[in-house]
C-alpha cells in the first residue's frame, strides 16, 4: 500500500472554490484502477490548508494517476487557487516527495515525445516512398 498526502495552502478568498474543485477531482480519483481510499480535509489549526489523502494499492496505481487527466486537473487548480505546501508519498519503509510525482510525468510526456517523433520519422519516410 501506497499513501499520498499533499497539502495545499489556498489563496486568500479562494479556499472554498479550491475545496470545491477537489472534492470533484478526488470523486474522479476514488474510481481509478488500484485506488483504495480518498479524502479531503481542512487542517483544524489553519483554515487555509486543505489536504488530500489517497491510499493506492500499488506504487504502479499511483505513478498512473501522477500521469492521468484527473491529476493534471488536481495540478491546474493548485496553480489557480493556491500553492503546493507539501507532497509526501508514503510506500512502506521509503517517503517521497514532489521529485517523485515530476518523475513519473515526465516519463509520460516523454513517452508523448517519442511517439511523435516516431509519427513524424514515419510520415518522412512514407512520403519519400511515395514521392519517387
Amino acid at each position: 500500500m501506497v499513501t499520498l498526502t499533499i497539502s495545499v495552502k489556498a489563496h486568500a478568498r479562494k479556499r472554498t472554490e479550491l475545496f470545491s474543485t477537489f472534492q470533484l477531482i478526488i470523486d474522479k480519483a476514488r474510481l481509478a484502477k488500484g485506488c483504495l481510499s480518498c479524502h479531503l480535509f481542512h487542517d483544524i489549526d489553519n483554515e487555509y490548508l486543505i489536504n488530500i489523502e489517497e491510499t493506492w494499492e500499488r506504487r504502479s496505481y499511483l505513478a498512473e494517476h501522477f500521469r492521468s487527466d484527473i491529476f493534471s486537473a488536481l495540478l491546474g487548480a493548485v496553480k489557480l487557487l493556491g500553492e503546493t505546501h507539501e507532497i509526501r508519498i508514503n510506500g512502506g519503509s521509503q517517503t517521497e516527495g514532489l521529485e517523485a510525482v515530476q518523475t513519473a510525468r515526465l516519463r509520460k510526456n516523454m513517452r508523448k515525445l517519442m511517439q511523435r517523433q516516431a509519427y513524424g520519422y514515419l510520415a518522412g519516410k512514407l512520403h519519400q516512398r511515395d514521392g519517387k
